[in-house]
């Protein structure tokens, strides 16, 4: 599988050690009964679902060859400094505080100042997908916003690490329940916020890739290929209720100790959406606060899966996934030569890792080939004459072209 990134790594890891543990749960041996999976989650061949927009509700499609410019790294990183130093200087007033009461509304003060950072967040990402949505800004303007944000909820999850171990400093001062439950719920909402596909932008890895991108009025999918992994970031807010009752505290308050037992219900219904997963392992869940938010962790053969539930719907509204492409079945579905250029396309799953290689049809040869699907540059065939991508939707075209040619392929898709 793959390392996480360095700073998702030191993310988990003061998140586990700094914030109580209440509500970690690793789920049981139990038998569970599956059902169809939702609309919003494709059945995926030999590995785990994934969630999807459905057909219908998509808007905009577009490939993006990725990379920072100038203004965006700016903003990213002046925002990102200033968050640190927005912690910096509450650490200190921390300290310098006078008492029990003094404290208190420090940290009072400063959770609330997160919370509407995140908020605001939220509303700006939504903003551009649905700017998007209706082609009022580019691809590249929306990938942008999507890597600003994801930066900024990153920075934010670091400095709620701090406000959460402020009182190990202060052994006469501790936080109370309510504010125990609302520091979960704001770390809950902005690791939503961020993605794969987001650290990728905010790295800048992706500046030699290309990102596949679909938008609805309030979702959006993203997905690339890596050296050696197909990454995937989706979210659909339409699948996501803050102000609905938690259905799985709901139905866990008649069976017992609703602290452990809404994993149980929540572990439930995320069988019936990954029972591809489920009959290979028990993933981890978790939930945050009382946000409604539960999110489920899994290492599985393939790849990684991160998928968040909410409480008020019972659905997927946030997922992440990488799969190693060695593990990818791909199947032949079109070929065509003009000339001696030969080309094939291999496709695996809806909007999934998509193969084109080229080869000289008389001496079977690998040709280094320029790739483009409907028109829109995705890449390279390289010197092994293969080149992994993401398979858009319905009927696309795709075209190599090398110094002996240009072949093209018409393809339906999944």
């Amino acid at each position: 599988m793959r390392p996480l990134p360095a700073l998702l790594v030191a993310l988990l890891f003061v998140t586990a050690a700094a914030f109580p543990v209440a509500g970690a749960y690793a789920t049981p041996e139990r038998t569970f009964t599956t059902t169809v999976p939702a609309q919003s989650i494709d059945t995926v061949q030999n590995t785990t679902n994934q969630l999807t927009i459905p057909g219908g509700e998509v808007q905009r499609t577009s490939y993006n060859e990725t990379g920072v410019d100038v203004g965006t790294a700016t903003e990213a990183w002046s925002t990102q400094l200033q968050h640190r130093h927005d912690a910096l200087s509450f650490e200190e007033r921390f300290q310098r505080a006078d008492g029990r009461e003094a404290r208190a509304r420090l940290v009072t003060d400063r959770l609330a100042a997160i919370e509407a950072q995140e908020q605001a967040l939220d509303q700006r990402q939504d903003a551009a997908i649905a700017r998007y949505a209706r082609d009022e800004i580019s691809a590249a303007a929306f990938l942008r916003t999507r890597l600003v944000v994801n930066a900024e909820a990153s920075e934010l999850l670091e400095t709620l690490e701090q406000v959460s171990a402020a009182p190990d400093n202060a052994p006469e001062y501790s936080l109370n329940d309510s504010i125990i439950a609302r520091l979960r719920s704001t770390e809950g909402e902005l690791r939503t916020l961020t993605g794969p596909i987001g650290d990728q932008l905010q790295s800048g890895d992706s500046a030699d890739r290309t990102l596949y991108i679909e938008v609805a009025d309030a979702s959006y999918m993203l997905a690339t290929v890596t050296d050696d992994e197909y990454l995937r970031e989706t979210r659909l807010d339409d699948a996501r209720d803050a102000s609905a009752p938690d259905e799985f505290l709901g139905t866990a308050v008649n069976d017992g100790d609703p602290e452990t037992d809404r994993l149980d219900v929540a572990d439930e219904r995320a069988a019936e959406l990954y029972p591809w997963l489920y009959e290979r392992q028990r993933p981890s869940f978790t939930f945050y606060g009382d946000s409604g938010i539960y999110e489920l962790t899994a290492d599985h053969p393939n790849g990684d899966l991160r998928a968040y539930l909410d409480g008020g719907t019972t659905d997927v509204f946030y997922e992440e996934q990488v799969r190693d492409l060695s593990d990818v079945q791909t199947t032949a579905i079109a070929r065509n030569v003009n000339g001696t250029l030969a080309v094939t396309v291999r496709q695996s799953s809806a909007t999934g890792p998509l193969l084109v290689t080229a080869s000289n049809n008389e001496t079977g040869a690998t040709v280094d080939g320029t790739v483009t699907i409907d028109g829109q540059p995705v890449g390279t065939t390289g010197t092994d004459g293969e080149l992994w991508t993401v398979e858009p939707r319905g009927v696309y075209t795709v075209t190599v072209t090398a110094d002996t040619g240009t072949t093209s392929v018409v393809v339906r898709a999944n």
